[in-house]
């Protein structure tokens, strides 16, 4: 089997090729690009993969962009439905519209990282890129098989709503753990996950959509429930803003 892994993140990346080699061949690249030129050119010279496992953070094309991109050249390239490559998404995030869309564009299951690599063999086989007999043989009984039991997998046939969304009894079980305001518009944001993320707000202040953030009170004002980050102060209409669109933003900017 031939398998294409897209990943930016260097831990991840390697722990996926050392488990997926087992199974194929595995080509690795960095950026969403990156996985466009190999896919392409494995179309071209009619060795195309049978599994990609693209992560949705990636710099200069996230990975749903990347797999519409995908999906858009097999219809170019008259690749048959039954016939078209197997994607798996994954993401530090579990965000409900991030995961519909990338269902919605074609791929076939969406893991949060840490991978379990149980579940993932069992992805594997549902999705009759490995069986029974090669589940067994490879079965991890090492510490990688030990990666995290509390990671999601599942397929779109098993997909639920409450499947990616965690329960907001408090603001450490949402998306956003804390948010601080840093000097010149800054904040440093630390995700439910534990990744933590240093963001500009300076290039967004001309916008309509964030221009009142310039009220430097308003903009120091910011906490957040875990679903959003909340900016408000007496008088004034306060300023949400979604996990979702926050990554947008973020993304973008580690595209620059």
């Amino acid at each position: 089997m031939k398998i294409l892994i897209a990943e930016d993140d260097l831990i991840s990346r390697s722990f996926l090729s050392k488990f997926l080699s087992k199974y194929g061949d595995c080509d690795l690249v960095v950026d969403g690009l990156e996985a466009l030129d190999a896919f392409l050119l494995a179309l071209k010279d009619r060795a195309p993969y049978r599994l990609i496992c693209l992560d949705i953070m990636m710099p200069k094309a996230d990975g749903v962009k990347t797999l519409k991109a995908i999906r858009d050249l097999e219809k170019q390239y008259g690749v048959v439905p039954e016939n078209r490559v197997k994607i798996i998404m994954t993401t530090a995030l579990a965000e409900a519209q991030l995961v519909q869309t990338a269902f919605d564009y074609g791929c076939e299951a969406y893991a949060t990282k840490p991978i379990d690599t149980q579940k993932l063999i069992e992805v594997l086989e549902k999705l009759g890129l490995i069986g029974e007999t090669q589940e067994a043989e490879h079965e991890e009984t090492g510490p990688d098989a030990e990666c995290d039991k509390k990671s999601e997998f599942t397929t779109k046939q098993g997909m639920r709503k409450d499947t990616f969304l965690p329960k907001m009894t408090s603001k450490e079980d949402g998306y956003f753990k804390s948010v601080t305001a840093l000097p010149d518009y800054r904040l440093e944001v630390i995700m439910g996950t534990g990744t933590i993320i240093h963001f500009n707000f300076c290039s967004r202040l001309d916008t309509s959509r964030f221009g009142r953030l310039r009220d430097e009170d308003l903009f120091k004002s910011v906490h957040t429930d875990g679903n959003y980050l909340i900016f408000e102060k007496a008088g004034k209409m306060p300023v949400k803003i979604t996990a979702s669109e926050f990554m947008d933003l973020a993304l973008i900017d580690r595209r620059r």
